[in-house]
C-alpha cells in the first residue's frame, strides 16, 4: 500500500484515537488511480495541488465540527464540476451546493449563476431554499448552455449565494474555470483540408473575435521521411515574398513530440512539387523549423529546440527561395529560429495550419491542436 496509504488507512480506521480528521487524500485523488491527483487538481508536476486542489482541501474540512463563531457567515456555496468542458450551443449540467456549516439554521437561501455574455442557465426546480438546518446541504442542478458562437477557450462561471443568519443578510461566492472545447465539424470555403495522417478531423469557429481552427490528427512524424500530418490551408495564398503567421493556442492528447504550427508549399497536397517548409511548436521539445532541401517532398533540415510554450506565435517569412522562421510568446517580441534555402520554391503557394501526433513511439495516439489566429501578408 505504501507509507502514505498505510498512514491514511490508520487515520481513517483509528477507532476514536483522533477527535476528527479532514481527508485531503480522498478529496483530490484520481478514482482510477488513487496514488495520483485527479487532473482537475494537479498543478502539473503530479506532486502539488493547483488552486482548485487547494479549494478541494478547504472543502474537505468540516467547519461545523470545528465550531464556527456565531457572528461568522455560517454557510458556503460550491459550484461543480471544478473544471467543466462544454461545447458551444450544447447544454451541460452543473451543480451548486450550499452547506450550512454553522450551529443554527439559516433562512431565505438563494443561488444565482453569473455567466459569460450570451450563455444561459436554467435550474432544475427552484434555486431558493426556505431554511437550511445546521450541517444540512442543498444542491441545485443547472443546465448551462454556452452561446452558439462562443469562442473556444477558458472563462469563469461564477455562483453567488445569499441567506439570512440571525436576522442579517450574508453572502458567499465561488467560481470555476469552464472550457469551451471544439467539436469536429469541418471547415468552410475558402479553406481546404488535406491529410496524410490517420484520424484527421477539423473544426472552424467563426465568432466575434475571429476565426479559430482545430485539427485532430494521428501520424508518426513530420520528418524522417514520414510526412504524416493533417492541415487546414488556403490554396495559392502564400506569396513569393511575404509572411505566414499563426498562433497555436494549445495541443493536447498526444506524446511529447507532437507538433502543431504552419506549413507552406507550392501544393500542400503534393509537397514534392516544391517549396515545402514547416514551422511548429512541439508539445514539450520547443519550436521546430523544418524544410525540404532537395525537392522530394520530405522535410530533411531542422532548426530549433528550447522550451515549449503555449500559446505560441509562429511566423514563416519567405523571400524567393529563402525561408526564415520566428517564434514569439506574445506576438510582439520575436526570436529568429533559423533561416534555410529551399531551392525548389517558385511562384506563389499554399499556406496553412498543420498538426501531427508524432506517435511513432506512442501508437494510436491522436493530437488535438487549436489555433486562434492565421494570416498571410505580402
Amino acid at each position: 500500500m505504501g507509507t502514505k496509504g498505510t498512514i491514511n488507512a490508520f487515520i481513517r480506521d483509528s477507532g476514536g484515537v483522533f477527535d476528527g480528521y479532514a481527508d485531503f487524500d480522498k478529496a483530490v485523488r484520481d478514482p482510477a488511480d488513487p496514488t495520483r491527483y485527479a487532473a482537475a487538481f494537479d498543478s502539473g508536476d503530479h506532486l502539488h495541488p493547483n488552486d482548485t486542489g487547494m479549494k478541494a482541501f478547504a472543502d474537505a474540512v468540516d467547519l461545523a465540527a470545528l465550531g464556527v463563531a456565531r457572528d461568522c457567515p455560517s454557510a458556503r456555496v460550491r459550484l461543480t464540476p471544478y473544471q467543466p468542458s462544454l461545447r458551444a450551443g450544447q447544454a451541460t449540467q452543473m451543480t451548486t451546493t450550499v452547506t450550512n456549516t454553522g450551529p443554527t439554521a439559516v433562512t431565505r437561501v438563494s443561488t444565482r449563476l453569473k455567466l459569460p455574455h450570451g450563455w444561459s442557465a436554467e435550474p432544475a426546480g427552484s434555486a431558493r431554499i426556505r431554511t437550511l438546518a445546521p450541517g444540512e446541504r442543498a444542491a441545485v442542478t443547472w443546465t448551462v448552455t454556452p452561446a452558439a458562437d462562443a469562442a473556444w477557450g477558458t472563462r469563469p462561471i461564477k455562483v453567488g449565494a445569499s441567506w439570512r443568519q440571525g436576522g442579517r443578510p450574508r453572502h458567499d461566492s465561488d467560481s470555476v474555470d469552464a472550457t469551451v472545447v471544439p467539436v469536429p465539424s469541418g471547415v468552410r470555403a475558402p479553406y481546404l483540408t488535406t491529410a496524410t495522417a490517420d484520424d484527421a478531423q477539423y473544426a472552424q469557429n467563426s465568432g466575434r473575435s475571429g476565426d479559430q481552427f482545430a485539427i485532430w490528427a494521428g501520424g508518426r512524424d513530420l520528418s524522417g521521411g514520414m510526412d504524416e500530418k493533417a492541415a487546414v490551408y488556403l490554396p495559392g495564398a502564400a506569396p513569393r515574398s511575404g509572411s505566414v503567421t499563426a498562433r497555436v493556442v494549445g495541443q493536447t492528447g498526444s506524446g511529447p513530440s507532437a507538433k502543431a504550427g504552419i506549413a507552406v508549399a507550392g501544393d500542400l497536397t503534393a509537397p514534392e512539387k516544391g517549396g515545402y517548409a514547416v514551422l511548429t511548436m512541439s508539445a514539450r521539445y520547443g519550436v521546430e523549423f523544418m524544410t525540404d532541401s532537395d525537392g522530394d517532398g520530405r522535410l530533411d533540415t531542422w532548426a530549433g529546440g528550447g522550451d515549449s510554450y503555449h500559446p505560441a506565435w509562429l511566423r514563416l517569412v519567405r523571400d524567393g527561395t529563402t525561408y526564415t522562421a520566428y517564434a514569439s510568446a506574445d506576438g510582439t517580441a520575436w526570436q529568429r529560429v533559423g533561416t534555410a534555402t529551399v531551392p525548389s520554391a517558385s511562384g506563389s503557394g499554399d499556406a496553412g495550419l498543420v498538426a501531427s501526433a508524432v506517435n511513432l513511439n506512442y501508437p494510436g495516439q491522436t493530437t488535438t491542436a487549436v489555433f486562434d489566429s492565421f494570416s498571410v501578408t505580402e
